[in-house]
């Protein structure tokens, strides 16, 4: 008698158990086939008598003294046998015109996430009435998709509605209105060389915070010389946005921003149609694997002829942040600042201004970062000096609610202080929570 290695063993097992699978499915048919009425105890009988067949077919197997090469061909041939009525069995596949789109699906769909903003403030300013309020900041919508492999889309629905500081210097109230097209722009990505554009409504590369959404700031408003020369909302209008590729210069990565938009900022231009330019370089150190060090400078001007105005502003700021062993999510230190002058020219004046701010922030752990942030403002030179001091709280409850108290100390040149206290609270949901921009 031939004595078997081990694997033709395995190969037996194998034929052995395709047969077993081949019997009982049989059975299962057969079992199926029979009248509702039949007896449990007559279709266990037919299955034991089919185990006792089988137990003789292995006893058969045993005594064989078949060559192993006819066996191996055997069992080729019954996998075969069995690839065959698998293919048979299969439906065919159907056209694809008639295939289910239901996994495409997400393609059509935009990502959608939601922002609150409501703040709480008690004002107490110079000579006047104490009060307390409270108001729903901001309401956003923020919609994004891939339109293709080389487009993407932003838009970006709010409602807003202004709160006071005590002491600051009132816009003129515009109607409660309902929501408005902050931002909506689509922009290309893996252009050829390296470039970057962008084309719609969007919040233009004018220093560290312009493009910044309100709700992601380290402080419940924009800094003093952003609203003083740009409004409340800072520098947004419609256009065209092109980004070349970053560049390397000894130790520095350079980056520049060009913009062309429709110059219609109420604070800059009143309004206009005119077209406005604006250019962003920036600098980027990277001071080992626990800091980094970034210098930018931006520069715009447009005017507008119908208001004869023609305005131009420069900008410079500095950043730095440090993150031990480069966790910035668990702790970091931030320390930024920037200068802007400002100049408003028309056919009997020219008004010059100037302001800037300085800003550190602590992030103690995930949960808790303080911070302060100090102004001056030269607003054209028409008004005094207003000083502004700011420091503040935050405690992020979880990555979808974050609280903030913060206190406005505003003081112009020559007059007595006015106090604001501020407790804001900012939640969110969907794919995209607390997005900075």
């Amino acid at each position: 008698m031939m004595v078997l290695d081990s694997m033709q063993i395995k190969q037996r097992c194998c034929f052995l158990l395709l047969v077993i699978f081949g019997l009982l499915a049989s059975t299962s048919v057969e079992v199926s086939a029979q009248e509702p009425g039949t007896p449990d105890s007559l279709v266990l009988q037919q299955i034991l008598r089919r185990l006792d067949s089988l137990e003789n077919v292995i006893k058969e197997l045993r005594r064989s003294n078949a060559p192993a090469d006819a066996q191996l061909s055997d069992l080729a041939a019954l996998r075969a046998a069995a690839a065959a009525a698998a293919q048979e069995a299969a439906p065919d596949a159907p056209d694809e015109d008639q295939q289910s789109r239901t996994r495409n699906l997400g393609i059509l769909n935009p990502e959608i996430s939601v922002t609150g903003d409501v703040v709480g403030s008690f004002t107490a300013p110079n000579g006047g009435s104490n009060q307390f309020s409270a108001t729903p900041r901001e309401f956003e919508f923020s919609f994004q998709a891939a339109l293709d492999p080389y487009t993407r889309t932003k838009v970006f629905v709010t409602r807003e509605e202004d709160f006071a500081i005590a002491g600051a210097v009132e816009e003129e109230e515009e109607e409660a209105g309902g929501f408005e097209i902050e931002e909506g722009y689509m922009y290309w990505v893996g252009l050829p060389g390296g470039f970057g554009a962008k084309v719609g409504k969007f919040r233009q590369e004018l220093g560290l915070y312009n493009r910044w959404h309100t709700h992601a700031l380290f402080e419940v408003e924009r800094p003093l010389a952003t609203t003083t020369f740009l409004g409340e909302d800072g520098l947004i209008q419609t256009g065209a946005s092109v980004v070349a590729p970053s560049f390397t210069v000894g130790p520095a990565t350079q980056t520049l921003t060009l913009e062309a938009t429709r110059a219609n900022n109420d604070a800059l231009f009143d309004g206009g149609s005119e077209i406005a330019f604006l250019g962003r370089f920036q600098n980027f150190w990277d001071l080992g694997s626990d800091a980094h060090l970034q210098l930018g400078v931006s520069g715009l001007t447009g005017d507008n002829d119908e208001a004869q105005v023609e305005s131009r502003m420069l900008g410079v700021d500095l950043a730095f942040r440090w993150a031990p062993g480069g966790q910035q999510s668990n702790r970091d230190i931030q320390l930024k600042g920037e200068w802007i002058f400002a100049e408003r020219e028309t056919p009997v004046s020219v008004s010059e201004g100037s302001g800037g701010y300085i800003q550190l922030n602590y992030k103690v752990d995930p949960r808790w970062t303080i911070g302060a942030r100090a102004d001056v403002v030269d607003p054209y030179g028409i008004e005094p000096d207003i000083f502004q001091f700011v420091p503040s709280v935050t405690w992020w409850q979880s990555e979808w609610v974050r609280i903030r108290l913060q206190y406005n100390y505003l003081k112009f040149d020559g007059s007595d202080g006015n106090h604001t206290l501020l407790l804001q609270f900012v939640w969110a949901m969907g794919p995209d929570k607390h997005e900075t921009y």
